[in-house]
């Protein structure tokens, strides 16, 4: 049975035309064994005194990673070491429109 979680950022980025936005997700859990995803959710940006016409996209363009494992000797002289694990999940997002861009971001992991 596989479990599907979706976590709410709460993160919200504006980005000109061609930029990209890099973030990531410190002590992300589960780690190991889970599979994780990012989307970024364009946002409405109109108003009633300019108008709602609106063409904006953005990309996921990277995705990545990252496994950090910490030894930590209980004082030092031991013959014992425990270690920190820590993932980190690492995005880039691009804003290939032609205008400019508010989205927020949202990650999936699925265990």
């Amino acid at each position: 049975m596989s479990n599907l979680k979706v976590i709410n950022t709460n993160k919200e980025v504006e980005l000109a035309p061609g930029k990209t936005y890099k973030g990531h997700w410190n002590n992300a859990t589960p780690g190991a064994n889970a599979v994780w995803g990012a989307q970024a959710i364009p946002l409405a940006t109109g108003s009633t005194i300019e108008g709602f016409a609106q063409d904006t996209s953005v990309e996921v363009t990277r995705l990545w990673r990252r496994l950090i494992i910490t030894e930590k000797k209980p004082f030092p002289q031991s013959q014992t070491v425990e270690t920190e694990v820590e993932h980190e999940i690492h995005y880039e997002i691009k804003n290939v429109g032609t205008e400019k861009v508010k989205f927020i971001i949202f990650l999936t992991i699925m265990w």
